[in-house]
């Protein structure tokens, strides 16, 4: 049985990273009316201020990453304060608005642009004053948008986007009137929509992201189920990650898990609910199904990438296991585990036997998978319940993933959580050991052998890097 002391790690990792995106607190917000910053004779009225408010928090609801305070209840809400709701509010009365509403981020946006142009000419038939009309009517809407957080006062993100709608001009032109011409009107309401989705989607990618996921992967596609309703774009920026080590709070909660990029992607062709993407940086090949994938918005020749490949594992093992690396600090968070209880930083560590726990009942396994493979199919095997096991998951690929690349005492501790969610994990027990080994830890790793030979005195993997390295 699992030991009560795991429990509090067991449930947070399962808050943190097995809730859906749809099951997540979704982040609460406000829009106040527009304001009209724009200059050249634009027709921007009050009844335009709110149609673009009203249209922008129809967006932000779409996007399904908010819960949207309605407009007049906000207003309601001022009335009663005597306060203002609309866009010439100062940030000290936003974020006084913003608490009495109860939401996390006020909205606040203006009107820069909101012009209509014609261009153009005639193309003179028969004589002079009759002719053809050519050109075009060109509408442009610009809007600045920022969002301050009500806890704060800061200004979280800062939006300025632009919409353009057009089309061209054709008609018979007689006298100076150009017949069949479209009003600007129409031109004006697509530019404004063009904009506002624009915004919706930064600040839904911005302030309330969303983890996507791998649908199939090659050397050079790869398909994410990121589509144009998700506000993936053609061009935009993709980052997939793999998902290593929990942050550990003094209490044993999972604060966060680390990231690490496995592949930048560029997407190139967008469907409602996917996308097809190309491979920036990184190997598509690598890629698995069911890998997260986020929108990137960082400095793409900059951003680090981590390889995955199982090779890079076996050189790791060829080139130091021969030679253990000199002793190394233990690692820098620990929860109530085995032998961190006792490690001095550096050097071997001493643990008492009396704190390795009992023993666990040893699972059984028809394939012989349970007494051979070091790998993650052993886990199959434990007598454990699905919560506990996505939590012995969680730690153990994050573990793996940090010994492929090198990083030590990243992997022990997380090997160290993986056993602490069932102490009948003889998997995670001889990773440890071998994470141990690593850092120079010898009497160390020779106890996680211990541990991990009395759960299944007939692990293989176990009995034979024992002798290998006579630990």
């Amino acid at each position: 049985m699992p030991r009560a002391k795991s429990l509090t790690l067991l449930l947070s990792l399962l808050l943190l990273l097995l809730s859906p995106p749809s099951a997540q607190a979704k982040m609460k917000i406000a829009v106040l009316e527009f304001q009209n910053n724009a200059t050249g004779g634009s027709a921007v009225d009050d009844a335009v201020c709110r149609g673009i408010t009203d249209m922008l928090t129809t967006e932000l609801v779409k996007t399904g990453g908010f819960s949207v305070y309605e407009r007049s209840q906000l207003e309601g809400v001022a009335r009663e304060q005597s306060l203002a709701a609309s866009g010439l509010v100062d940030t000290g009365t936003a974020v006084s608005l913003g608490r009495l509403a109860g939401v996390h981020g006020i909205i606040t946006g203006a009107i820069t642009e909101f012009t209509t142009e014609t261009s153009g000419g005639v193309l003179p038939l028969f004589g002079a004053g009759v002719g053809v009309a050519v050109g075009e009517t060109k509408a442009k809407v610009s809007l600045d948008v920022r969002v301050v957080d009500v806890e704060t006062g800061e200004v979280r993100t800062s939006v300025r986007e632009s919409g353009v709608a057009d089309h061209s001009l054709e008609g018979a032109y007689l006298g100076g009137v150009v017949l069949g011409q479209g009003e600007s009107g129409g031109l004006l309401s697509a530019a404004t929509y063009d904009c506002v989705r624009k915004i919706s989607q930064r600040l839904m990618r911005e302030l309330s992201p969303v983890a996507y996921n791998v649908l199939s992967a090659s050397a050079s596609v790869v398909t994410i189920d990121a589509g144009s309703s998700g506000g993936a774009e053609k061009g935009q920026l993709m980052r997939v990650y793999v998902e290593t080590n929990p942050v550990i709070g003094i209490d044993g909660s999972i604060l966060d898990v680390e990231k690490e990029t496995v592949a930048l992607l560029k997407v190139d062709e967008v469907q409602g609910r996917y996308s097809k993407c190309s491979v920036v940086k990184g190997k598509g090949g690598e890629l698995e199904r069911g890998d997260k994938v986020e929108f990137f918005f960082g400095n793409a020749e900059k951003e680090q990438v981590h390889s995955r490949s199982r090779q890079l594992l076996s050189q790791i093992d060829t080139a130091s296991e021969t030679a253990p690396s000199s002793p190394q600090p233990a690692p820098s968070f620990q929860t109530a585990s085995v032998p961190a209880a006792s490690a001095p930083a550096g050097g071997d560590a001493e643990v008492a036997a009396s704190a390795v726990p009992s023993p666990a009942p040893v699972p059984s396994s028809p394939s012989g998978a349970a007494d051979t493979s070091d790998q993650i199919d052993v886990v199959d095997a434990y007598p454990v319940d699905g919560a506990t096991k996505n939590a012995i998951l969680i730690s153990h690929k994050g573990g793996y993933y940090s010994y492929s690349n090198g990083q030590f005492s990243k992997a022990y501790a997380a090997f160290e959580n993986a056993f602490e969610a069932y102490d009948g994990n003889y998997l995670d027990a001889y990773w440890a050991a071998r994470a141990a080994h690593k850092l120079g830890r010898k009497k160390e790793a020779s106890q996680w052998l211990d541990k991990a030979l009395e759960i299944n005195p007939s692990y293989q993997p176990a009995q034979e890097y024992r002798a290998k390295y006579k630990l």
